[in-house]
């Protein structure tokens, strides 16, 4: 087993015994030991009352991920501890959550609550850099904004756990803009010029195209774009390996179950023929959607 494993399953106790076995962990292990084994958690170079703050979600981390306390427990005594430290007993999450941006406000930094992959864990960073991205996509070319967030104090639970080399790449707000974290990605990349920026800049279109879209006919159009603008092969094997039928609720996966049965007879070992059957189903798509929720054809 890798490192990684351990940390993907929060398993820290785990990682720390396998971090004991081998030679090339042997600088960062006393770190691991230090927060987890001693209670020596970090400090940040923010004001005290924030570090304070963060000190109760360390604490979450320390129960949830090295004591193996259920989930649930730890957030009841996370939640418990922001509420004493706030003075304010009786405070549902939405008002807690107001209430902690409010306290990191004011000392000039942006904070986002909530949790990631079912944990808490905040991201908390100085700069947000709005920035205009002219994308071209196959029915024309569309503008899309990003927001990309820089000067990171803190970058939520997988961050902190693998001190930096694994965490959260970004999250779309609730009007569907896209928050991206600067240093987790290369602007330069497909990562980001394809399965970020066509991904999202496709949904920005089809949403006002065809208002009342489901989320897995939208999910379906952007892989599309994506695998038709790609030329990693490995993007279409992604896909397949998305797919479950079984996970109704999830977009992402009943839309991979379509794409595995419509690239079942292309050669998926040709880029070509990828990238055009693609495009060859998105057009179909496009006229599928239009036969059934109207919207206005683009010249």
């Amino acid at each position: 087993m890798q490192i990684s494993q351990f940390f993907v399953n929060g398993d820290i106790k785990g990682a720390i015994a396998y971090m004991r076995n081998y030679e090339e962990f042997k600088d960062i292990l006393p770190a691991y030991v230090a927060i987890f084994e001693d209670q020596k958690y970090r400090t940040y170079e923010i004001p005290d009352n924030l570090n304070d703050i963060l000190r109760l979600y360390q604490i979450y981390f320390r129960n949830t991920f090295y004591c193996g306390s259920p989930e649930a427990e730890a957030a009841d005594k996370l939640r418990t501890g922001l509420k004493a430290l706030l003075n304010t007993p009786d405070a549902g999450d939405g008002l807690l959550t107001e209430q902690l941006q409010s306290m990191f406000g004011s000392e000039g930094y942006h904070a986002f609550f909530g949790k990631t992959q079912g944990y808490y864990g905040p991201y908390v960073w100085r700069n947000t850099v709005p920035t205009t991205y002219r994308v071209e996509l196959p029915d024309g070319t569309a503008e899309y904004t990003v927001n990309i967030l820089k000067d990171f104090v803190f970058r939520g639970w997988m961050d902190y756990l693998t001190f930096g080399r694994y965490g959260t790449g970004g999250w779309a707000s609730p009007d569907g803009t896209i928050n991206c974290i600067e240093q987790a990605y290369d602007f330069e990349s497909e990562r980001f010029l394809v399965s970020l920026l066509k991904h999202e800049a496709q949904h920005t279109v089809d949403m006002k195209r065809f208002p009342e879209i489901t989320h897995a006919e939208l999910e379906y159009r952007a892989k599309l774009v994506e695998l038709h603008y790609s030329s990693d092969l490995s993007l279409l094997q992604k896909f397949l390996s998305e797919a479950d039928e079984n996970k109704t609720d999830d977009a992402h996966a009943i839309a991979s179950v379509r794409i595995k049965r419509e690239f079942a007879d292309t050669d998926q070992r040709s880029l070509p023929c990828v990238q055009t059957q693609a495009l060859t189903l998105l057009h179909a798509h496009t006229r599928e959607m239009e036969e059934k929720y109207g919207g206005q054809r683009n010249e």
